[in-house]
């Protein structure tokens, strides 16, 4: 995963509104003075008071005008293009959900509580392998790629739990004692299966070559740290 564009878009994707208006009100404003220049008509405007006015004038009447008709929609779509996947993370992301696992196996039940939460899991796991697909080959890259089997291990251990507090919730009323202790490492798991997800992506951001790994090793190792442990806690 990179970083699209470059300092103008990321610019513009901030401050659009501001700088089309302020390009405008600049080139208007010297129009203005080179007109007051040339002109031999006497004028009360002259020098500095002119300047001011000329200033304010097409400040209001120029900048303002411009920056919301003009600049701001190209601010928003900047804003989209910057959000938007490049070509090589739709292809990386297409690429994981064809080896994706099925959000739905045997012994689930659709709509029900257990399905969702393990879905969420899926889908976390999807990301994150989508997520290496697009980090740069080196060491970083072996690093993500040994967490992501522990990640895929760790969701093997996350379809038992919703397969068995499925079972458990069709023996007996929803809620019951073990299902709500199963439910609740179900949830912590969906939760820290989401956020490693999150922070690998925010790491493969920071990489650009090899030598970023020995900068961002800090944050891989927290990375391998707070992805689920299911399986040591049974």
């Amino acid at each position: 995963m990179r970083v699209r564009g470059r300092w103008p878009q990321h610019a513009l994707a901030r401050f659009g509104s501001l700088i089309v208006g302020g390009i405008a009100a600049l080139g208007f404003g010297v129009l203005g003075l080179i007109g007051m220049a040339v002109t031999d008509e006497p004028s009360s405007l002259d020098g500095l008071p002119g300047a001011l006015a000329i200033l304010i004038v097409t400040v209001l009447f120029v900048g303002i005008p411009f920056g919301l008709l003009v600049g701001l929609p190209v601010q928003l779509a900047t804003r989209a293009w910057l959000r938007s996947p490049s070509p090589q993370e739709r292809a990386a992301m297409q690429a994981a959900q064809g080896q994706a696992r099925p959000v739905l196996p045997p012994g689930l039940r659709p709509g029900s509580w257990w399905a969702g939460a393990y879905e969420d899991c899926v889908r976390a796991v999807t990301a994150y392998h989508a997520v290496v697909r697009t980090t740069p080959d080196g060491p970083a890259r072996s690093w993500f790629t040994d967490v992501g089997r522990q990640l895929d291990q760790q969701l093997d251990e996350a379809l038992r739990l919703a397969v068995l507090g499925e079972s458990l919730d069709a023996g007996q009323a929803p809620g019951g004692p073990t299902a709500v202790v199963i439910a609740d490492r179900l949830e912590q798991a969906r939760a820290a299966f989401g956020q490693t997800t999150e922070q690998a992506a925010s790491i493969a951001l920071d990489l650009r070559s090899d030598t970023g790994f020995a900068e961002v090793r800090a944050q891989l190792d927290t990375l391998a740290a707070q992805a689920p442990h299911l399986r040591t806690e049974t």
